[in-house]
């Protein structure tokens, strides 16, 4: 088997499943509006950095379900809500989200050109498989509800099952995450496939392992989850099954992810990203697979997600739909924190999320989150999920590429998505170093900024080559405006590529600071 361990986090002595424990969520103010103002107590109106309106407000811990059962019911879509210990956390969340970056910056240079890679394994996909894995999680656990012992039991069966498919492979490991400490006793599922050429920058396809009901409590709970969102699993296993059947080595680093509690707040992926953007880890894309197995006559096959997710990462999921499937991929408005995409966003990191295609009006499986959600409930097949792994492996093929095959990295993006306090009248760098390249930098090479600051005027913004050469971004401009933030082209055709490149900012006046919150580099 591919070699296993878990996650180097011990659960808090203090951590607790008591129902009655307070919560604190974050969610939009029309989903607040609509029907969980009802439930909730001491809400505060929030905008994070988009501008969009927030509430961060108060709940009893199994009260959650209650507002999961409101959006779904009332609001006819998932999710909708982050939640927290501690108001202090969710306050947090909201000043530091990075979502407006994560939606609008392009972290990569997304190709299609690894067919021959892709193309045979897509009539490798087994409905059967798919099915059988679906079987699997909605029958032998009556749940796998983040706080009851199937929530583990199941994770530990995906990350044991994800492991045999590579079959002792040295390049592959599996682990159980523990690190969300808000959780439970539920670990994330892991599986990472090293890149042999490009180790970091990282390729990321998600689905959620946890279910939940309104049927039930506890280890008691009745929650199948068959399509919310054990098809999003199965999916992702078929995918691992072809890539791995072929001796697939890719020259990104690969991670398969099922997440954690998804169905209480978005906490595994948010644990995830999180962890992520604090040790500066260069993610370059991530897909998520949330229910994949309900369409109705007149529906579209596959929709994309169309809002809280990145731009261009958006385009690329467009463009495999139509090289490798053939037609347009619908579209879906999911709404405000309506799948683990959404912590990737708010961490700024690239996201984006295919959706089953429901009913010709537009809706989805009207059983998820009831004793309902069950295969014989899909017409006992996995026919619709077929899609949905297709695409994963070319988002897998296409994104992570092929390693040994092409010209070499070509053209590529590197971001140092770690915060660097700037202070009054003081100067602060922030470093990507680039390695493995050959050659000078092109002339049209571009820098994307994110400074946060509350007065732009007092800031000098440079590019550091790596032998101390200056290009100047902004020298003082903008006034009082807050905040410096967009893409900027340089001719560094006189520069070598590989070396410490930085990110300089200058800061020349008393009362007003602020952090680099993001940058990157591409050439």
């Amino acid at each position: 088997m591919a070699q296993t361990h878990s996650h180097d986090h011990a659960r808090p002595a203090d951590a607790t499943d008591d129902p009655f424990q307070p919560v604190f969520i974050v969610t939009s103010r029309e989903t607040f509006d609509a029907g969980v103002q009802s439930l909730a107590r001491n809400a505060t109106g929030v905008s994070n950095p988009a501008g969009a309106k927030l509430v961060v407000a108060e709940l009893k811990t199994h009260q959650l379900a209650d507002v999961t059962r409101h959006v779904h019911e009332k609001e006819k879509r998932c999710g909708g809500f982050v939640a927290f210990d501690t108001r202090e956390e969710a306050e947090a969340f909201v000043r530091s989200e990075r979502s407006v970056e994560a939606m609008n910056t392009k972290f990569a240079t997304y190709t299609i050109d690894n067919q021959a890679t892709v193309t045979p394994w897509l009539s490798q996909v087994a409905e059967a498989n798919i099915r059988g894995t679906i079987t699997h999680l909605s029958t032998q656990y009556p749940n796998r509800y983040y706080a009851s012992t199937h929530g583990r039991t199941s994770a530990t069966w995906i990350k044991d099952t994800w492991a045999g498919l590579a079959n002792g492979r040295s390049d592959v490991t599996a682990e159980l995450y523990t690190g969300c400490t808000t959780c439970s006793t539920q670990p994330s599922a892991i599986l990472t496939i090293q890149g042999s050429e490009l180790p970091n920058e990282v390729v990321v396809l998600g689905a959620h392992l946890d279910s939940i009901s309104s049927s039930g409590s506890g280890d008691s709970m009745n929650a199948p989850g068959a399509d919310d969102d054990a098809s999003g699993i199965a999916t992702l296993t078929e995918v691992l099954r072809v890539a791995m059947a072929s001796g697939y080595k890719p020259k990104r680093t690969i991670k398969f992810m099922g997440y954690a509690a998804e169905e209480v707040g978005l906490r595994g992926s948010k644990a995830i990203a999180t962890d992520f953007k604090n040790r500066g880890v260069n993610v370059v894309g991530v897909l998520q697979l949330d229910m994949t197995n309900y369409r109705t006559s007149g529906a579209p096959a596959v929709r994309l997600v169309s809002d809280y997710s990145n731009s261009s990462l958006q385009q690329f999921l467009r463009d495999l739909y139509t090289t490798y499937l053939g037609g347009t991929v619908g579209s879906y408005t999911c709404g405000y924190g309506c799948s683990d995409h959404a912590s990737w966003t708010s961490a700024g990191f690239p996201a984006a999320i295919y959706f089953e295609g429901g009913n010709s009006s537009g809706g989805y499986f009207g059983s998820i989150h009831t004793p309902n959600d069950t295969l014989a409930n899909m017409g006992s097949s996995a026919a619709n999920s077929v899609p949905f792994a297709k695409l994963g492996l070319a988002f897998l093929g296409e994104l992570g590429k092929t390693a040994g095959t092409g010209p070499g990295p070509g053209t590529q993006t590197y971001t140092n998505g770690t915060d660097y306090a700037i202070n009054d009248n003081a100067t602060v760098d922030s470093p990507i170093t680039v390695s493995g390249r050959t050659g000078n930098a092109p002339t049209s090479a571009s820098v994307s900024v994110n400074i946060i600051h509350t007065y732009r005027g007092d800031m000098k913004v440079d590019l550091v080559a790596p032998d101390g050469s200056l290009y100047n971004i902004s020298n003082r401009a903008g006034g009082s405006a807050d905040n410096l933030s967009g893409t900027f082209n340089f001719n560094l055709s006189s520069e070598p590529l590989n070396g410490t490149w930085k990110l300089r900012v200058n800061d020349n006046a008393n009362a007003d600071t602020g952090r680099i919150d993001t940058w990157s580099i591409t050439f």
